[in-house]
């Protein structure tokens, strides 16, 4: 089952992990940003969202800023006053301006699937747990333009706008990016079959396992591969 869902926005920041402190975007959306995107549309422990393809539909053109941010975070725990005066710094950040793009992907159901839930059903998710029945789900959501989360793209303060497509929507007719290898770019963070097998509310210590993949813009598309082959760089983790 494969959706298709057209996206765009004024700002973009996809952060490069191997960048300390100055945030440097890489030149496109990435795979787990994109997957991101999607689970903020529709999200459910039963399935997870496989990214195909990423059509780059407008010249990828960067932007370079600088913003003043704190250095600490508040603990939830024990909430005191943070002084930003105090705690100021600046950082620069070369984020994407004016980006749009088309995310085709396939949803694949999870070991959860069919499992009962610990709460009860709304009245949209009912039913068994099929592909047809959550790309019904997500076909609905987009179309009204409801999600559980602000789409962002990289940062939350770069909000993304969307809307549902289909595929003549993955064409890139006039080629405004020639085709560029765009060297290593992060797959995902995560063990993706470790995070989708995990039972609900059992929260488990994570464990980052970064992955990357060879990208390539060709023809104004970056296919991604499947996560089957991503996992050879994790051991062949299961």
């Amino acid at each position: 089952m494969i959706i298709h869902l057209r996206t765009w926005g004024d700002l973009a920041c996809f952060t490069r992990p191997e960048m300390k402190v100055e945030r440097v975007s890489y030149p496109v959306i990435t795979p787990s940003a994109a997957r991101g995107l999607l689970e903020s549309i529709l999200y459910r422990p039963q399935f997870r969202w496989n990214v195909r393809r990423i059509a780059v539909k407008k010249p990828i053109r960067f932007l370079a800023f600088r913003r003043n941010e704190v250095k600490s975070r508040l603990s939830p725990r024990k909430p005191e006053p943070l002084l930003a005066d105090e705690d100021r710094t600046q950082r620069n950040t070369l984020a994407l301006r004016e980006v749009e793009y088309v995310i085709e992907a396939s949803l694949q159901l999870t070991p959860l699937a069919g499992l009962p839930r610990r709460k009860p059903q709304d009245s949209e998710d009912h039913g068994e747990d099929t592909p047809v029945k959550y790309l019904a789900m997500f076909q609905r959501r987009a179309e009204k333009g409801q999600c559980f989360a602000q789409p962002c793209f990289g940062c939350r303060e770069f909000p993304a706008h969307f809307e549902l497509a289909d595929e003549p929507a993955m064409r890139v007719e006039t080629k405004p990016n020639p085709d560029t290898d765009l060297g290593l770019m992060l797959y995902d963070v995560f063990n993706i079959d470790v995070s989708a097998t995990q039972l609900p509310g059992k929260v488990e210590k994570p464990d980052p396992r970064m992955t990357f993949f060879k990208a390539e813009l060709k023809d104004g598309i970056v296919s991604v591969p499947d996560w089957a082959e991503m996992k050879k760089q994790l051991g062949g983790a299961r």
